[in-house]
């Protein structure tokens, strides 16, 4: 027949055990959320890093178009154009990229 000191032992041992299977479940779900944070993060970034690039595309073509409207004297046909594809570009990606993706936030 166990001792009363053995039983509070056995205890002691269960709770010990008790408790590190706690930790190492806290610390695995921790590490899950940290995985999916780090996707999340590098999601984004890859986002941000196409947005960037984007909207220098854009800056090129609207620097394209000062130019040539600083050269001449008189309206350029190409000049419209350009307005109306970058326009209609920007609004499109506006709709499809940001637009959208923020509605599924």
């Amino acid at each position: 027949m166990p001792t009363a000191i053995e039983n509070q032992n056995n205890n002691m041992t269960e709770t010990i055990e008790m408790n590190e299977g706690m930790y190492l479940d806290a610390m695995n779900q921790l590490k899950d959320i940290n995985e999916k944070r780090d996707i999340e993060y590098e999601k984004l970034k890859e986002e941000n890093m196409d947005i960037k690039k984007e909207l220098i595309s854009c800056y090129g073509v609207v620097r394209m178009i000062d130019m040539m409207y600083s050269d001449t004297d008189e309206p350029v046909l190409e000049i419209g154009v350009l307005i109306e594809s970058l326009r209609e570009y920007l609004s499109q990606y506006t709709e499809n990229k940001i637009i959208c993706k923020k509605s599924h936030i």
